[in-house]
């Protein structure tokens, strides 16, 4: 069936433009791996029979797609592995439903790393993601496959998962920006998990202004823009590359430190929360997990209840000692990458701790952060970080590029 027949009988000019966009984008980038869905006739078809939405709504008509950590009803929930996805969900996740309330069009599952749990999306399941824009590089991990079809144009926008940098990560290795909110602001429901004391959904765009707009409709809070940062206290952390603009805002700029060893904490805390998750099926069902992922979980066996009480106690004291250091600065930046962006076919495991060494910090700390590319902004709420990266985008600057 011709896209342009059926969208003319189902939808305004404004839909049918969309679906359009999405499908031709989707048949430019199949070698790429991007959806979990192979070609564009399982989304025209899905596209084509949703019930009619009155226009009008804050999201009519832009398209987006869902990581497969997140329910779609009628859809398989893979979460990136062999284990799960032989049924459909038989519902929604509510930050699903949000959207489509919104007239928001869902193209698809994108695609991911296995289980939520690495940097690169190379995927031995589902096919490795890959690049649009930048193709000797992967597109970044967890939520590669969101990262890929924004620049590839399959969607408007997306939603990622981020425990360790997941939306973050992507948004720097794909030249798109996503934010990693506080938890708790998105529902987690009909989310699947990975470490639950770090997973949050985060929304994922091509502009600020556009993750702007959908952060309104996932929080229901109005985002004010910002025509200057004058009175800001901004501290750089290892970031002058990107000051400037802060500088020409009217910031007061200040050297900044993080504090790294954390990372101890969080480490300890995620891997055996990850480990009671796949308690049912690891290593029972070894032979169907990929080897990096076995051995991040053969990594985080044994730790003891003592050992982990200890580090929930420590990550609760770094978080209050680093809230009085914070005290009188309004926003943090920082590079979202602690290195070179991973390159297709690396060794995930040794470029993990390098990659991850600024986003990780911000996931133990608990605080939102906005990644602009290979910028990241970080501060005490999304509005805060969402009017500053809107600022700066007001001034015409780029989204800076993977190193």
């Amino acid at each position: 069936m011709l896209i342009s027949t059926f969208v003319r009988r189902t939808a305004p000019v404004e839909r049918e433009a969309a679906i359009a966009r999405s499908a031709e984008a989707i048949r430019r980038h199949s070698d790429q791996n991007i959806l979990i869905e192979a070609g564009p006739a399982p989304v025209i078809d899905r596209l084509a029979g949703l019930p009619g939405r009155p226009p009008g709504g804050p999201l009519d008509s832009w398209t987006f797609v869902a990581k497969d950590m997140i329910d779609v009803a009628g859809l398989p929930t893979t979460r990136g592995s062999l284990l799960y996805g032989r049924h459909p969900a038989l519902e929604s996740a509510p930050c699903v439903e949000k959207l489509e309330a919104a007239g928001a069009l869902l193209v698809g599952k994108s695609n991911q790393h296995e289980f939520a749990w690495g940097i690169t999306s190379e995927n031995p399941h589902w096919g490795d993601v890959g690049n649009p824009r930048h193709p000797h590089l992967t597109p970044g991990g967890s939520s590669g496959g969101t990262g890929a079809a924004l620049a590839a144009g399959i969607a408007r926008f997306g939603l990622g998962t981020d425990t360790g940098g997941s939306v973050r990560i992507p948004a720097a290795c794909c030249g798109v920006v996503g934010l990693r909110p506080r938890a708790g602001m998105v529902s987690e429901e009909g989310v699947a998990p990975l470490a639950p004391a770090f997973d949050v959904v985060g929304p994922m765009a091509t502009t600020v202004a556009d993750l702007a707009r959908v952060w309104e409709v996932l929080a229901s809070e109005r985002v004010e823009p910002a025509r200057s940062l004058a009175g800001w206290v901004v501290g750089v952390v290892e970031g002058g590359d990107w000051a400037d603009a802060f500088t020409k805002l009217g910031a007061e700029l200040r050297d900044f430190a993080l504090p790294y060893e954390i990372g101890e904490h969080y480490r300890t805390i995620l891997g055996a929360q990850a480990r009671r998750v796949h308690e049912g099926t690891y290593p029972v069902n070894a032979d169907r997990y990929s080897e990096g992922v076995r051995r991040k979980l053969d990594a985080a066996a044994g730790v003891e209840p003592a050992q982990y009480a200890a580090a929930v106690a420590g990550l609760a004291a770094a978080r209050a000692a680093f809230a009085e250091r914070m005290a009188g600065v309004d926003l943090l930046i920082m590079p979202t990458l602690g290195g070179p962006a991973p390159r297709v076919g690396c060794d995930e495991a040794a470029v993990r701790a390098e990659v991850t060494r600024f986003t990780a910090v911000i996931s133990a700390l608990g605080l939102p952060a906005l990644a602009i590319g290979d910028l990241q902004l970080v501060g005490r709420e999304e509005a805060v970080v969402l009017r500053a990266g809107l600022a700066r985008e007001a001034l015409g600057e780029p989204i800076p590029e993977p190193r």
